[in-house]
């Protein structure tokens, strides 16, 4: 009896899994191979035909492309920013310190649906804050339609994304600088070196596999989000924004395929599991020995 207690104490937990994660997630892969339709009901089993007409779509290939652009802008751009803010705040400045540290962490703690409704009203075309300041500094003459032109909605979606993400990478920077060996400063101060080769060659080298984590999570999280696309352009205008995971919502929902959406959304399971996979080699790689 007592060899089966851990068990019996697991067992809820397990479970609670089975029926929230992994029965989903089998009916999920059983739809993508069966013709699934919210109207008409589930068909006949038709194989790989999901995924030959995912693979044959220019919208799939459109979104495709718009995610990678989505992912490694927003998040390369948001690793920038972050590292700037933590060197800035490694300097050790007092209290304002601590108070800078509240004021950059909000991003990180608001909800992508309240970001994404926060950035939708800050671009808009007509009482946008944005507009207004650019109007009043002379820059524009007339309003821009950030959100409704496509050459602006996805780069304004990635900014949105820059803007949440990189408390978190000034979070992990931060602690990062705080490891490097003071030593190291004050040998290369012996030396001479200048405050840009001290960073090239001592802060950047030992912030490299911090780096590399986040930036495998950053990419890893940008393809599964959702809410901050869908709330600030649904995907467009004319799919410029449209990105995987909510061109799942329009295969699945808009056009009831759910067949399809279902085959998109095994799709992009495999993708992130070899994101994943990549992050935990590269988590592995920064433990010491």
């Amino acid at each position: 009896m007592k060899r089966a207690t851990p068990y019996l104490l697991l067992l809820p937990a397990l479970i609670f899994t089975v029926f929230v994660l992994a029965y989903p997630l089998v009916q999920n892969l059983m739809n993508s191979f069966y013709q699934v339709s919210l109207v008409r009901g589930t068909g006949g089993w038709i194989g790989f035909e999901n995924y030959e007409k995912i693979f044959r779509d220019s919208d799939f290939w459109l979104a495709f492309r718009n995610t990678v652009v989505y992912a490694v802008a927003g998040t390369v751009l948001a690793l920038v920013v972050g590292l700037a803010f933590a060197l800035l705040l490694n300097l050790k400045l007092g209290r304002i310190t601590t108070v800078f540290n509240v004021i950059y962490t909000i991003p990180w703690v608001i909800s992508p649906v309240v970001a994404g409704f926060t950035w939708k009203w800050l671009l808009n075309d007509n009482f946008g804050i944005f507009n207004h300041w650019l109007i009043s500094l002379g820059i524009i003459r007339e309003e821009i339609t950030w959100l409704g032109s496509p050459d602006t909605a996805l780069l304004c979606v990635a900014v949105a994304r820059l803007w949440q993400f990189y408390p978190f990478a000034m979070v992990m920077f931060l602690a990062g600088l705080q490891t490097i060996p003071e030593e190291q400063y004050e040998a290369a101060a012996v030396d001479g070196a200048s405050m840009f080769q001290k960073f090239f060659h001592i802060t950047l080298p030992n912030l490299q596999s911090v780096s590399a984590v986040l930036l495998l999570l950053g990419i890893l999280w940008s393809f599964n989000d959702f809410n901050m696309v869908f709330v600030m352009t649904r995907g467009g205008p004319m799919n410029a924004s449209m990105v995987l995971s909510v061109l799942v919502r329009e295969y699945s929902f808009v056009f009831f395929d759910l067949g399809k959406g279902s085959a998109l959304s095994v799709i992009i399971f495999v993708l992130l599991i070899s994101l994943s996979f990549l992050y935990l080699k590269a988590l592995s790689r920064r433990e010491p020995a």
